[in-house]
């Protein structure tokens, strides 16, 4: 994992990027093709990066959690 829940908050829409700030006022920008449905600006974003797949890590956690107990 590189990045892990960053949470973003809407900032500005310029023609097709869609702006965002974390909590220190880091701007991150993000081409709007890729947002799918974003229409709540109110509500803050997560962001998270990994080196695996979505998929790959939520089985995973799903599995660790199901051990721990």
């Amino acid at each position: 994992m590189f990045i892990k829940d960053l949470a973003l908050y809407f900032d500005r829409q310029e023609q097709d990027k869609t702006y965002f700030k974390d909590q220190a006022g880091r701007e991150i920008a993000i081409d709007s093709g890729l947002l799918l449905d974003y229409s709540e600006k109110s509500k803050l974003l997560y962001l998270s990066l990994s080196s695996q797949k979505q998929a790959e890590v939520k089985a995973k956690e799903i599995l660790n959690e199901i051990l721990k107990d």
